[in-house]
């Protein structure tokens, strides 16, 4: 029986079990028990949660530890319900004996290319026993056969959002979708897209069944994460249908199966990547007698430089890999592989093995500073310790201030505090445009009207603003005005749609400098800007030489032992520390939410407010006028801390027009920070900069304002903080 119980907004259910339930449910999954939990013998705790409700057809988010078989608690009901069905259902319904069909019927969704074709390796073997016709489709692969789909995909939503294009009708009998790691899309112009695709996937459906004269059904939706600040959100926006009058399309359940594997945290001090490979060779040869290392890093141009040291420098012997999304797909793959496979190595990456792309089993991970939030966190630590029950993290931190993070990131993991955000969802128009860009690019007459953005964008988003943004792109040259009411390409857009650039909402340069072998051709990675002949740079831990160039690619040889002449750039979108994770570093120094703390010092004051960099940033702002400055009398330290010119001993009150003003001069500042999405730049000024005091949202600065009392700290206090200046 579930432990608890209880309802949310919008008619969401939440469970928690915590005690198994009842053994029959292995009847209920006639076809699929052997292929996929016959070699264990038994079920997981989130597999016994989650089977029955998506089975009788419920939508579900499913929130539970990593390795804990997600994947296969939703896709295993989902199969057995819409696979093996008989044939009085009015529903699409694909048995092993069914000729060709003409829809797929089971759509995954995963964030990330890797990840994609990791699933895709595991499930091929038991499908395949199944006879269920499988594909996978990503910017790696080729299309998806038109004329016999696959019965299951697995996919991105960019690759989905270019299926739409192509050949909607594909997804004209769908019947469930899977999100899979769900935290990692919403809230950013990734997870808005994906809004906008299920609505479109829900007017195809509506579409096809009133033409077929079909009952009307609703598409079951489910999604997975292993860390979920806002169950009730995410409901919200990706699991209650857009439809009206389907059957079940307000209801959806939550699952929430608690269980954590022991964790072994110890923070380092890295002075210089000496102190790494001392700390590497010390867990190689002591007691935790670790082999496989998974090191975690912040940058793509931090990979290349802990790889290259730790290949010239470490005292024994390894194989070691680098991961990153610049990296061409096969080479991808190959570290990937060589990783998984090897009994002894190091891996250096950044977020993109954060995902469950197997790698195999890894004895330590290491972390180069304290990732941006405690989700990124859990998602590092989560990949070690999945075979022993204990995931030992070695944190490396490169000053008090980072060692405090650290700190407080292990304490709110052991403690299980995943708190919601303080910032309120707010949809990103900038995925409209992109939107609009794709639904012009999938209309057979090759216009696009304002009815047609409607039923793609959620419906808090106002008419005035669609039809501002269609006139905005039309005085851009990339749409052109046709018939009244109608918009078609114009030449601008027709640029993008030959460069396939429309269907993600992520990355920059629509025209990316291919870095290849230049023996061989072979593709290695993406850079930011054209090279010179003879020019050095490091890849891979490796020195490279450029030998030639052309407009879109430069040729490479390895010179190892050569001097470099420059790091690799990359276009590394920064990130900002947010308010959670400074409030979680107050916690963790005993500080209530509310209080501020004051350190005087001769020259004036350091304050301590631990809101993150934008919060931070809009609190220098206002205060500067209090000092009477017209900027830089106050001074951010780091994104805990201020410097004033003199004392203050209580915050000055509340200004509503002060703070809008020292808002409007502190955005260009803090956009960068905030993932405002790819096209953002095209949107009209108006409903752009709107996008962004959203994104800020000022009511939850200002109640943060008003609540907070200057404190000055004791002796003690004030010299653990001044450890962090």
């Amino acid at each position: 029986m579930p432990d608890a119980i209880g309802f949310g907004s919008a008619g969401s259910l939440t469970l928690t079990l915590k005690m198994p339930i009842p053994r029959s449910l292995k009847s209920r999954l006639a076809h699929t028990w052997t292929p996929f939990f016959a070699r264990h013998g038994s079920f997981t705790p989130v597999q016994e949660a989650a089977i029955p409700p998506i089975l009788d057809g419920h939508n579900t988010l499913v929130i539970a530890a990593t390795a804990g078989g997600k994947t296969e608690a939703a896709l295993v009901p989902l199969l057995e319900r819409y696979c093996f069905r008989d044939n009085r259902s009015p529903t699409f319904v694909k048995s092993r004996t069914s000729e060709s069909q003409t829809s797929i019927a089971i759509l995954y969704l995963c964030p990330t290319r890797a990840l994609v074709r990791d699933l895709y390796e595991r499930l091929r073997l038991p499908l395949e026993q199944l006879e269920i016709p499988f594909a996978m489709k990503s910017g790696d692969t080729g299309p998806v056969s038109t004329t016999n789909p696959p019965t299951v995909l697995i996919t991105t939503p960019e690759s989905t959002d270019s299926l739409l294009t192509r050949a909607p009708r594909l997804l004209a009998e769908l019947q469930a979708i899977v999100l899979d790691e769900i935290h990692l899309l919403d809230g950013g112009p990734r997870g808005d897209q994906l809004r906008c695709l299920l609505r479109r996937i829900e007017n195809i459906r509506n579409y096809h069944q009133q033409q077929s004269g079909q009952p009307a059904t609703s598409l079951q939706r489910v999604a997975l994460s292993a860390t979920v600040p806002d169950p009730e959100g995410i409901t919200n926006r990706y699991l209650l249908s857009s439809g009206e009058g389907a059957p079940g399309e307000n209801s959806a359940r939550i699952i929430s199966v608690p269980g954590r594997r022991e964790l072994d945290a110890a923070i380092w001090p890295l002075h210089g990547l000496e102190s790494l490979t001392a700390a590497l060779a010390l867990a190689a040869t002591g007691e935790s007698d670790a082999h496989k290392f998974l090191v975690f890093c912040n940058s793509r141009s931090e990979v290349e430089q802990t790889a290259a040291f730790l290949r010239a420098n470490l005292p024994f012997e390894t194989a070691i890999f680098t991961h990153y999304s610049n990296l061409d797909t096969a080479l991808r793959q190959e570290v990937e592989e060589g990783f998984a496979q090897a009994s002894v190595a190091i891996c250096v990456s950044t977020s993109t093995l954060e995902l469950g792309i197997d790698i195999g089993s890894i004895d330590e991970v290491v972390l180069i500073g304290p990732p941006p939030s405690l989700s990124s966190f859990q998602q590092r630590i989560g990949r070690g310790g999945r075979r022993t029950g204990v995931t030992r993290v070695l944190c490396m931190a490169r000053s008090a201030l980072e060692e405090v993070r650290f700190q407080s990131l292990i304490a709110e993991t052991e403690e299980s505090l995943a708190r919601p955000s303080g910032a309120n969802y707010s949809f990103l128009p900038s995925v409209l445009v992109q939107q609009s860009f794709s639904i012009l690019a999938q209309s057979p007459t090759g216009g696009i009207r304002l009815a047609d953005l409607r039923r793609a964008a959620p419906g808090a988003v106002e008419d005035e603003t669609l039809a501002a943004i269609l006139s905005h792109l039309t005085r851009q040259g990339y749409l052109r005005q046709a018939r009244l009411g109608e918009w078609r390409a114009a030449d601008k857009l027709d640029e993008l749609v030959d460069k396939y650039e429309i269907y993600a909402n992520i990355g920059g340069d629509p025209l990316p400098l291919l870095l290849v072998d230049a023996f061989s051709g072979r593709t290695l990675a993406t850079v930011a800007r054209s090279k010179v002949e003879g020019e050095t740079l490091r890849l891979g831990g490796h020195v490279l030489e450029v030998v030639w160039r052309d407009r879109y690619r430069v040729g490479v040889r390895r010179r190892d032992g050569k001097p470099v002449d420059e790091q690799l750039h990359f276009a590394t979108t920064p990130f900002a520390v947010p308010l959670e994770s400074g409030q979680a570093v107050a916690r963790l120094l005993g500080l209530a939410a509310d209080v501020i703390l004051s350190v005087p010092v001769a020259e004036g004051t350091w304050l301590f407010h631990f809101w993150g960099d934008v919060y931070g940033s809009l609190l220098a702002e206002m205060l500067d006028n209090h000092f009477g400055g017209e900027g830089a009398l106050v001074m951010t330290v780091n994104e805990f801390c201020l410097y004033l010119p003199g004392p203050l001993s209580v915050l000055p009150g509340w200004d509503s027009g002060l703070a809008q003003r020292a808002l409007y001069r502190l955005l260009p500042r803090v956009e960068p920070l905030l993932e405002l999405g790819r096209f953002h730049s095209l949107l009209p000024e108006s409903i752009a900069r709107q996008a962004v005091l959203d994104r800020i949202d000022l009511p939850d600065f200002e109640r943060l304002y008003r609540a907070a009392r200057v404190v000055i700290p004791s002796s003690g206090l004030r010299a653990r903080l001044e450890e962090l200046l």
